[in-house]
């Protein structure tokens, strides 16, 4: 399974409605997916989905199964009088089937917009000592754009030493085509790509190009950052 996936996800401010009255110490809610990145395992049994939350305990997530169809949810509990920073991570779900041909649809009826992690493409390279994320973790990359969530799309993450947190590695894949962010030229296996900073402070770094199906981002976090050329030789190395 992917270690991390980018933490610029959607605001953890939720609406809740429909409660479920469990006594005067918790409350339960179950909503949709919808605005949440989404994977799909290789195995075609494990769901995994990135979040971040707030004022409510770490979120779960809910698949019901059917011959047609698998529906996912989100699950929310409050206790009462009870609010902290809250957090980001991935949580997790198993079917007790594949998915195989079976819809996958949102609580709304919908369908729940998904990246099939087969379509996953993995770097050959990294640099030295650079270690993917802890399963269930999410890195903060204050400055990068979240993850589309009306497209499917998935990031993973690596980072330097297993020690406390410094260097950051993030690679992400949206199945969609778009044109580079203007930023300084560079190529990454014969297509054009952009180099592009997030501020004037040295702030994280990042690599984008689009092969005609996919767009790719490859960017560099928390200091030490690595180089233009590391960037590029991580990117030729997907596949």
């Amino acid at each position: 399974m992917t270690a991390v996936a980018v933490a610029a996800v959607v605001g953890v401010g939720l609406a809740f409605n429909a409660w479920i009255d469990q006594g005067p110490e918790i409350k339960i809610h179950e909503g949709p997916v919808a605005g949440y990145p989404l994977l799909v395992g290789s195995d075609g049994r494990t769901l995994t989905l990135s979040i971040g939350w707030g004022c409510e305990n770490r979120p779960e997530l809910v698949a019901r199964e059917s011959a047609g169809a698998v529906k996912v949810s989100l699950r929310h509990s409050v206790r009462s009088g009870f609010c902290d920073l809250g957090g980001y991570a991935q949580i997790t779900t198993h079917l007790n089937n594949p998915l195989g041909t079976r819809a996958l649809n949102d609580t709304t009826g919908k369908a729940a917009v998904h990246f099939d992690e087969r379509d996953l493409l993995r770097p050959a390279f990294l640099p030295e000592n650079y270690y993917p994320y802890p399963a269930g973790r999410m890195v903060a990359l204050p400055g990068v754009a979240p993850l589309p969530t009306d497209t499917p799309a998935w990031a993973i993450g690596y980072r330097l030493g297993t020690g406390p947190e410094q260097g950051s590695l993030i690679i992400s894949q949206t199945l969609r085509n778009s044109t580079p962010p203007d930023g300084r030229a560079a190529t990454v296996k014969g297509h054009p790509a952009t180099i592009t900073q997030s501020d004037a402070q040295n702030g994280p770094r990042s690599l984008t190009w689009s092969d005609g199906t996919s767009t790719f981002v490859v960017t560099t976090g928390a200091p030490p950052r690595l180089s233009d050329e590391e960037l590029v030789h991580v990117a030729e190395s997907l596949g």
